[in-house]
């Protein structure tokens, strides 16, 4: 999925988006456009701002910009 996708996807703020990182679970639940709750493994996350979500190296040292094109993405 490209970066433009997620992040609309994201802040449709319709439903959960889930997937697989280097063999971790990994799940983004926006609740409103300042509030995004993440989780990668068994590390939780909340986030303000849809940009330092996409932009944080949260994934193993990666961020979401950086991984997007290679995930596949499960929307609940």
């Amino acid at each position: 999925m490209k970066r433009s996708e997620l992040k609309k996807q994201i802040l449709e703020l319709t439903q959960d988006i889930t997937f697989e990182y280097n063999g971790k679970f990994a799940c983004i639940n926006p609740w409103s456009v300042d509030k995004f709750q993440v989780g990668f493994g068994n590390v939780a996350k909340t986030y303000t701002d849809i940009n330092d979500l996409m932009n944080d190296p949260f994934y193993d040292g990666n961020s979401l910009t950086e991984i997007c094109d290679t995930l596949q993405i499960e929307l609940v």
